[in-house]
């Protein structure tokens, strides 16, 4: 888990190895990356978003077996002790990410578990788990001098 830091602050899940800390477990993230349209010009604020609902359900990160996600429901304690993997990521709590998480976002994620699947078998498995919420936050944005000039002599913004 990491913190955002600053004055707003929102906790998400980011994926670190540690030499000496192993488990059966394998880690590795699927991002999506979202090229928004006019009128809207706040991506960050938006990401932000995304990361703190998840942490209203859940408390900090999430996580979900992915055939729980498939089958339209929760997962729970219960489940999660049931499942073949067990979750290397003991502060998570149990949840649906399909309540912090867009359907587009979702289905891409899901499309990508297929795909990696057919060259990984298992990756999709139901008891594959899914911790959320990871956003990267970056955007375009100019440098510009205090005159508005960008990088590009004699060009403005």
């Amino acid at each position: 888990m990491e913190s955002t830091g600053g004055s707003d602050p929102v906790v998400t899940v980011n994926g670190i190895g540690y030499a000496k800390h192993r488990t059966k477990n394998t880690n590795f993230a699927i991002l999506v990356s979202t090229a928004f349209t006019e009128p809207f010009h706040e991506p960050i604020a938006y990401g932000k978003y995304l990361a703190r609902l998840t942490n209203l359900i859940s408390g900090g990160v999430l996580v979900q077996r992915l055939g729980d996600l498939m089958d339209g429901r929760r997962s729970t304690d219960a489940r999660l002790k049931h499942s073949l993997v067990e979750p290397s990521l003991k502060a998570a709590t149990p949840g649906d990410l399909s309540f912090a998480l867009p359907y587009r976002y979702l289905k891409s994620i899901i499309e990508m578990l297929q795909a990696m699947d057919k060259l990984a078998p298992g990756v999709a498995s139901p008891h594959t788990l899914l911790y959320g919420t990871e956003v990267k936050f970056y955007s375009s944005q100019l440098k510009l001098t205090p005159c508005l000039e960008t990088e590009i002599s004699n060009m403005f913004a």
